[in-house]
C-alpha cells in the first residue's frame, strides 16, 4: 500500500471512529452520579479550622474516600489536594486548565488554551490580583483512556466532574479569600460546566468556557462565561444535530488528509491525528475570545 493510500485509509478510519463515538455518547445510559448534596454533606462532616498540614491531609483523605474508598488513589488525591491548598495560600485566584479532546492531553500539547490562560492572568494582574494556574488531568490517554472518556461523555462527566468539584469546594472552604476559575474548551468546557452546576451555591467558583459540542445541553449561570464562536467564523461543533455536524465534518475533510499537527482554521484530535473542524479554534488573539474574556473579568472582579 502506497503512502497516499495509507493516509486515506487512516482518514476514513478516523471519520468512522468519530461516527461510532458520537453514537456511543448519545446512546449510552446515564449513571447515578455523586450529587452536590452528597458532596457538601461530606464536606460539612470534615469540620472547620484544621490543626495543621497533617490534619488537612486527613480531611482531604476523608473527602477522597467518597470517590475512591480506602485506596492508593484516595491517598494520592489527599496528597495532591493538600499540596495545592498550601500553594494557594498566598494567591487571589486559582485558574484550572481542563484539556479539550479525550482527556489525555496536557498543556504542553495544547497550542491554544494556555495562551488564553496567560491572557486571563495578565488581565487579573492589571486588576490587582495574583493568580496560579493548575492543570487538572482527567484522562490517561491511549485506547483505554479514550474508552473511559467516551463513557464519561455519555453521562456528562457524572464520575469525573464531582471529583474536580470536590477539590474546588475543599480549597475554597479552607481558604475563604480564594477564588477559582475553572476553564476549558470543547470537552474541557463540558466538565467545567458540570463542575459549575455542582458548585452553583459556591460564590467563590467561576468558569470560562468555549466551544461546547452540539449535543451538550447544560445551562450557564451568571458566574460562567460561554464563548460559542471565536469572532471570525462559526464553530463546526456548534452545528445543530448529528447529521449537520457529520455533513460539515465530511465537507471539511473530503479533499485533505489527517495531519499530525492541528490546522490553523480549527481541529479536533483523534488519537495521534487531527481532523479539520473549521471555527473550532479559540486563542487569545481571536476577537471573540479576548474581548469577551476581558469584559467578563472586569465585570466580575473590576
Amino acid at each position: 500500500m502506497n503512502p497516499e493510500s495509507r493516509r486515506s485509509l487512516i482518514a476514513l478510519s478516523l471519520v468512522c471512529a468519530v461516527v461510532v463515538s458520537l453514537c456511543l455518547v448519545l446512546l449510552l445510559p446515564a449513571e447515578e452520579p455523586v450529587s452536590a448534596e452528597d458532596l457538601h454533606c461530606r464536606l460539612d462532616s470534615l469540620g472547620e479550622d484544621p490543626a495543621g498540614p497533617a490534619d488537612m491531609r486527613e480531611r482531604a483523605r476523608q473527602l477522597g474516600a467518597l470517590f475512591y474508598g480506602d485506596s492508593d488513589e484516595c491517598r494520592e488525591f489527599a496528597a495532591e489536594l493538600t499540596e495545592l491548598h498550601l500553594a494557594c495560600c498566598d494567591v487571589d485566584f486559582l485558574l484550572v486548565y481542563n484539556t479539550g479532546g479525550f482527556g489525555g492531553g496536557t498543556m504542553a500539547d495544547d497550542p491554544e488554551w494556555p495562551g488564553v490562560l496567560e491572557g486571563i492572568r495578565e488581565e487579573l494582574a492589571a486588576l490587582g490580583y495574583s493568580s496560579l494556574v493548575v492543570e487538572h488531568r482527567r484522562g490517561s490517554g491511549g485506547l483505554m483512556g479514550f474508552l473511559d472518556e467516551l463513557d464519561e461523555l455519555g453521562c456528562d462527566y457524572c464520575d469525573k466532574a464531582p471529583v474536580l468539584a470536590a477539590k474546588l469546594a475543599f480549597l475554597t472552604r479552607y481558604n475563604p479569600s480564594l477564588r477559582v476559575i475553572t476553564t476549558g474548551r470543547c470537552f474541557g468546557a463540558m466538565i467545567s460546566n458540570e463542575v459549575m452546576e455542582l458548585e452553583a451555591g459556591n460564590p467563590q467558583v467561576y468558569s470560562i468556557q468555549a466551544g461546547w459540542p452540539f449535543w451538550y445541553t447544560g445551562s450557564c449561570g451568571e458566574r460562567t462565561l460561554l464563548i460559542e464562536d471565536n469572532g471570525l467564523r462559526p464553530d463546526i461543533l456548534d452545528s445543530r444535530g448529528v447529521l449537520r455536524f457529520l455533513w460539515a465534518l465530511g465537507e471539511a475533510n473530503a479533499c485533505c488528509l489527517p495531519s499530525s499537527s492541528p490546522p490553523e482554521e480549527g481541529s479536533f484530535r483523534a488519537l495521534n491525528w487531527y481532523l479539520k473542524a473549521p471555527g473550532h479554534t479559540y486563542t487569545w488573539g481571536h476577537p471573540g475570545v479576548q474581548s469577551r474574556v476581558t469584559a467578563f473579568l472586569r465585570e466580575q472582579f473590576g
